[in-house]
């Protein structure tokens, strides 16, 4: 038993002791080059630039939203903070969380995770029956991130779907440009998302963010790219997923789609 309390211990031990269990024992994760360690036995902690207060406050309304009993656990949040790392004092941000042991969807044979897929649906089902009011994003505001925004996100936040769907449009513009200078392909897409309700999207639903516990229940890690989105986005980014897996990530595509019975517009 750890000789110290997460909710009072200062930053810079709790900084001190994340680098000293790097270091040591290396990471138990890695999230697109962000490093998970286990401080703990029953604290885990997510390291990074990209790892931000927004990602935390999500995590924590899906901990207390999502249903634990028969759909997917969401570990619980502890604390977050914002702070320097190591000799070179960079800047990093700490989210220190409920460490779950059990395996990693990654690691299971072909045919347990086709016995899977229905679950997950469901998973996606549920989040899809969240919905917010108008701000899209993380809950509570902050920049969007995930695979539709880029490696970097979108660098800012919006304060309605409109300014959502004017940035979009905004990336689509420089792209039809881009395909009649260097393709010769005349094109003009637009897309209008104002009609579309926001719900809970997780945006980066894959084996490596699924762990299988011990009691067979499933959970669901890595909130970073989280937030309210139109619904379909969730089935975007199922498509962006690396490495894609057909009877994994493909089924999931193929059947979020039908369960969620996409209009020819969606």
């Amino acid at each position: 038993m750890a000789d110290w309390d997460i909710s009072t211990a200062s930053e810079e031990f709790l900084v001190a002791l994340c680098q000293k269990t790097l270091d040591e024992e290396g990471s138990i994760g890695d999230v697109g080059g962000i490093p998970v360690v286990k401080i703990s036995p029953h604290i885990a902690a997510k390291i990074g630039r990209r790892v931000t207060a927004s990602e935390a406050v999500t995590q924590a309304f899906a901990h207390k939203e999502l249903d634990p009993s028969s759909i997917v656990y969401v570990p619980k949040v502890y604390r977050y903070f914002w702070s320097s790392r190591g000799a070179s004092r960079d800047e990093y941000g700490y989210l220190f969380m409920e460490y779950i042991p059990g395996r990693k969807l990654q690691t299971l044979e072909t045919a347990a995770l086709v016995e899977l897929v229905p679950r997950v649906v469901k998973i996606i089902e549920h989040l899809g029956q969240i919905r917010d009011g108008t701000v899209p994003g993380p809950v509570g505001g902050g920049v969007l991130m995930g695979h539709i925004f880029g490696d970097d996100g979108a660098k800012t936040s919006f304060d309605s779907i409109e300014q959502m769907n004017a940035y979009i449009n905004k990336r689509l513009e420089y792209g039809n440009i881009y395909l009649a200078r260097h393709r010769g392909i005349e094109c003009n897409d637009t897309i209008d998302l104002t009609p579309y309700p926001l719900v809970l999207c997780h945006g980066d639903i894959c084996r490596r963010n699924l762990i299988l516990r011990e009691d067979g229940s499933l959970c669901l890690l890595d909130w970073g790219y989280a937030g309210f989105y139109p619904r379909f986005f969730e089935v975007v980014a199922l498509t962006c997923t690396m490495p894609y897996l057909d009877v994994f990530e493909g089924a999931l595509e193929r059947e979020a789609e039908g369960m969620m019975q996409l209009t020819d517009e969606e």
